[in-house]
C-alpha cells in the first residue's frame, strides 16, 4: 500500500496510508492529509491513485514541488519522491514499507538539489525503519471512559473548539502539553500548567474541562490498564 510520510523541518509529523482513489492535501479539517500551517491552503494539492500509480497535482494553482521542481499538472510519483507543500515535506513510499519516522533527521539530506535520492541511499533509509511515535492518552472519566487516543501526529488537539482545549506536541525528546483555548489551563498531576509547556512522563494524569486522562509512553501500557 502506498504511503506518505509527513515531515516538518526534518521532524516526523505523521504517516498516511493511501488507500482511497483520491486524497486532498491541505489545511481544511476534512482534508485527507491535513497540514496545520498558514503556508498551506485549505485545499492545496490532490493525490490520485489509479492502477497502482499515484499522481500529485496542485489545486487552483497553489505551489507544489516534487523533488524541488515546481509542478503544474498531475505528476507521477516514484518511490522516494519528495513533495514540498509550504514548509512541509511528504515522502512517497510505494510499497508496504513506510519511510522511517525515527530517521527524520535525514529527510533534508535526501532533498538535495539534484532531486530524488539514489536507490542505495533510499534503501539504506528504509532498512532502518523502526516504529511510529507510540504515546497515547487514555480517557479515565466521562462518556468516553476507556478510549485510547494515539499520539502519532506532530500535534494532537484535546477538547472541543470554544471550550477548554489543549494541544500535545511530539518533539525529539518526548511529548509536551500546552494550553490552547479556554479560561482554565489543564492540570497535570493536579498542578496547573499555566502558560507553560509541560513534558509528559509515563502515568502523568491530565484534567481538562472536567475530563481526567492519563498519558502513556507506549500503547502497550494503556492497553494493560
Amino acid at each position: 500500500m502506498p504511503k506518505l510520510t509527513l515531515c516538518f523541518k526534518g521532524r516526523f509529523i505523521g504517516l498516511h496510508n493511501l488507500n482511497d482513489a483520491s486524497v486532498t492535501i491541505g489545511r481544511a479539517p476534512d482534508a485527507g492529509i491535513r497540514i496545520e500551517s498558514l503556508a498551506v491552503a485549505e485545499r492545496h494539492a490532490l493525490l490520485t491513485l489509479e492502477q497502482e500509480q499515484c499522481h500529485v497535482s496542485p489545486i487552483e494553482h497553489h505551489e507544489v514541488r516534487v523533488n524541488r521542481r515546481l509542478v503544474a499538472e498531475p505528476t507521477l510519483l516514484r518511490h522516494g519522491d519528495i513533495i514540498q507543500i509550504g514548509k512541509h515535506e511528504l515522502i512517497f513510499s510505494d510499497d508496504t514499507t513506510g519511510l522511517n519516522p525515527v530517521l527524520t533527521q535525514n529527510v533534508h539530506s535526501l532533498a538535495q538539489p539534484q532531486g530524488r535520492p539514489d536507490k542505495d541511499t533510499l534503501n539504506q533509509l528504509i532498512s532502518s525503519i523502526d516504529t511510529l511515535p507510540s504515546g497515547t492518552i487514555q480517557i479515565l472519566t466521562g462518556p468516553h471512559l476507556g478510549k485510547i487516543i494515539p499520539l502519532q501526529r506532530g500535534l494532537t488537539r484535546l477538547g472541543l473548539t470554544g471550550n477548554e482545549c489543549a494541544v500535545i506536541a511530539h518533539r525529539d525528546d518526548g511529548y509536551y502539553i500546552s494550553h490552547l483555548e479556554g479560561d482554565t489551563p489543564p492540570l497535570v498531576n493536579n498542578r496547573s500548567i499555566g502558560d507553560s509547556s509541560v513534558r509528559l512522563q509515563e502515568g502523568y494524569e491530565i484534567l481538562l474541562g472536567g475530563t481526567r486522562m492519563r498519558f502513556h509512553d507506549r500503547i502497550e501500557q494503556s492497553a494493560a490498564i
